[in-house]
C-alpha cells in the first residue's frame, strides 16, 4: 500500500469512526432495540443499518451527490421526508410502554432490512455521504474504473468501521435494560431516546 493510499485509509477511517459513533438516529434505535431484546437479537439491525449507510455512501461517491448537488429541491425534498418519518418514530417510542424484555418475548424483532431502510430516511446519513463524498473524492482524472474502485473501498471502510460502533449502542442498550427493573423506569428510558431521536434527527436536517 502507498503512502498516500494508507494515509486516505486512515484519514476516511476516523471519519467513518466519528460519524458512527456519535448520537443518531439509527445509534439511538441500536440503543433502544438492544435493552428491549439485547444485542445478538439487535445485530441484524446492526448489519443492516451499516450496508444501508455504505450502500448511500457508494451512490453518492459515484456521482449521486453531483445529482443531488444540481437539485436543490431533491436534496430538501429527502431531509424533510426523513425528518418527518423519524420525528413520527420518536413520537411512537416516547408514548410506548415500558414493559420488559420477558414481556416482549413475542414481540417482533428488528430485522436487518429495516435497519437498511432506515438509512434512506436519515438526513445523518445522507449528511455524512454527500461530505465523504467530496472530502475524499480521488484526486485528478483517474478514469472511471479507477473512480468505482475509489467509491467502493470508501463503501468497504464505513461499512466495517460502522458495525462495531453501532453494535457498541446496542451493547449499552442491553446494559441500560439490565438496570432498570420496572415499567416507569423503562417508559423514562424510552422517553429520553425519544428525545435524543428527535434532537439527532432535526440538528442533523438543520446543519
Amino acid at each position: 500500500m502507498s503512502t498516500d493510499a494508507f494515509t486516505l485509509t486512515l484519514s476516511f477511517s476516523l471519519f467513518a469512526f466519528v460519524a458512527s459513533a456519535t448520537p443518531g438516529p439509527t445509534n439511538v434505535l441500536a440503543l433502544n432495540n438492544g435493552s428491549r431484546f439485547g444485542t445478538l437479537a439487535t445485530l441484524p439491525f446492526v448489519v443492516g443499518g451499516s450496508f444501508g449507510a455504505s450502500a448511500i455512501l457508494l451512490l453518492t461517491a459515484s456521482g449521486l451527490a453531483g445529482v443531488i448537488t444540481d437539485y436543490p429541491l431533491l436534496r430538501t425534498l429527502l431531509a424533510w421526508s426523513g425528518a418527518l418519518w423519524l420525528s413520527w418514530m420518536a413520537w411512537k417510542l416516547f408514548h410506548a410502554p415500558g414493559v420488559s424484555g420477558e414481556a416482549q418475548h413475542g414481540a417482533p424483532r428488528v430485522r436487518w432490512h429495516h435497519g437498511a431502510l432506515m438509512q434512506l430516511v436519515n438526513p445523518k446519513t445522507w449528511m455524512m455521504a454527500l461530505t465523504a463524498s467530496a472530502l475524499f473524492a480521488p484526486a485528478g482524472e483517474a478514469g472511471h474504473t479507477a473512480n468505482h474502485s475509489h467509491s467502493l473501498m470508501l463503501a468497504l471502510i464505513f461499512f466495517l468501521v460502522t458495525i462495531p460502533c453501532m453494535a457498541a449502542w446496542a451493547w449499552l442498550g442491553e446494559g441500560s435494560g439490565r438496570l432498570l427493573k420496572t415499567e416507569a423506569q423503562r417508559r423514562l428510558l424510552n422517553r429520553v431516546l425519544a428525545v435524543l431521536l428527535g434532537v439527532s434527527v432535526w440538528v442533523a436536517l438543520l446543519s
